[in-house]
């Protein structure tokens, strides 16, 4: 698209240019920033499921965050089927199947985010509750208190979007579940890839494909275990990873397939291009995963918490860190050893070393590392 420079630069509608550069010029203050808009029926919209916490200052007693996604309907779609076709012919998949499985989690990357999105949404009968706006990534974050009650420790509700007339509602996730955490009790924080679901994150080629072109593999062993603590600890569960926000759709369902219902949290990406994921993946897991460990327990300080990672990325070093910060909240670090997928990069992720240099000033009942998650089964009973 061709532009004539005016007078001023602001005289240019700021949706005429891509996100990206829109939102850059806003930074610069040379573009005005954009007016919050209502959920439009050309839009796809996300909801995260959420916990909600104890609040003194809501009316409730209960807080929760809500994340909410926006982009523009199928503007990736097009983009996504050559890049799928491409994919399909080199091998990274084959089938008809595994092809249209590309191109349907690669538009999840081109299409365009939205900011200054809002939603309005049905809190579980009890009140209408409005998301937004949305940020130049197209994501929302809102702390709300919670309307109605009583809610107790526990319980479960459904929330609704008030969608727009016409929307595509087989491309938006408009439900959503709130699950009440109590100020007592367990907590546990599990990672994703590696640690729950096969992604061979060390090899960038498996990594790929498992994203995109396989249908998502749960670790051997470990929906039996995580049933196994959901039933004896009984506790709020957060899925903390460094993936983007782009694979909400595609990790929310594995979870529910697999594994006890949560809260995901994942990192909110800023390019829509794939090297980004893997950069997401690699760059600055420490200091994000720190930041959201520091947030879960200032929300609720007074549970314990288990805390399940793996060796290919920063968890034993973002958990051990947290321990130390507040050795009183967490009781049990657990670190899967991820073997065969780069055995050159294991050398070092699974040294002895590097695992006594993350946990210094750990007490070695506090964490242990594991190959199978069948030989945590017998440990669950001690931590109670």
């Amino acid at each position: 698209m061709a532009y004539t420079l005016s007078k001023s630069v602001t005289a240019f509608t700021f949706l005429d240019w891509p996100p990206l550069i829109s939102g850059f010029l806003r930074k610069l203050h040379i573009l005005p920033p954009p007016k919050p808009t209502p959920l439009q029926s050309s839009d796809v919209l996300w909801l995260y499921d959420n916990i909600a916490y104890p609040s003194s200052s809501s009316p409730s007693g209960w807080t929760a965050e809500f994340i909410g996604a926006y982009f523009l309907a199928n503007s990736g779609r097009d983009v996504a089927a050559v890049v799928a076709d491409i994919s399909e012919k080199l091998g990274l998949a084959k089938g008809d199947a595994a092809e249209a499985r590309i191109a349907e989690r690669v538009q999840m990357f081109l299409d365009l985010v939205l900011e200054a999105r809002t939603v309005e949404v049905e809190f579980a009968g009890q009140g209408r509750i409005l998301l937004g706006p949305s940020g130049a990534g197209g994501v929302s974050v809102n702390d709300i208190p919670l309307p109605g009650g009583p809610y107790s420790d526990g319980e479960e509700v459904v929330s609704t979007a008030l969608l727009p007339q016409g929307i595509d509602e087989a491309k938006v996730l408009g439900a959503m579940r709130t699950r009440f955490a109590g100020k007592d009790g367990w907590g546990v924080v599990s990672d994703i890839d590696d640690t729950i679901k096969v992604t061979e994150v060390r090899d960038r080629l498996k990594l790929l494909r498992h994203t995109f072109a396989l249908e998502a593999e749960a670790v051997a062993d470990t929906p039996e275990l995580y049933q196994h603590l959901n039933s004896v600890l009984r506790p709020a569960w957060f899925y903390l990873s460094a993936s983007p926000y782009n694979l909400y759709p595609t990790l929310t369902q594995f979870v529910h397939s697999h594994y006890p219902q949560g809260q995901l949290l994942l990192r909110e990406m800023t390019f829509q291009e794939l090297e980004s994921f893997v950069l997401s993946l690699t760059v600055g897991t420490q200091q994000y995963k720190e930041k959201e460990l520091a947030r879960l327990l200032k929300h609720l300080p007074e549970r314990k918490w288990v805390f399940i990672g793996d060796s290919t990325q920063k968890d034993p070093e973002s958990y051990a860190a947290t321990y130390r910060k507040s050795p009183h909240a967490v009781k049990r670090i657990w670190i899967r050893v991820v073997e065969g997928v780069n055995l050159a990069e294991e050398k070092k992720l699974n040294s002895e070393d590097r695992f006594r240099k993350a946990f210094k000033g750990v007490p070695a009942e506090v964490w242990r590392t594991y190959r199978h998650a069948r030989e945590l089964q017998d440990l669950v009973g001690e931590i109670v």
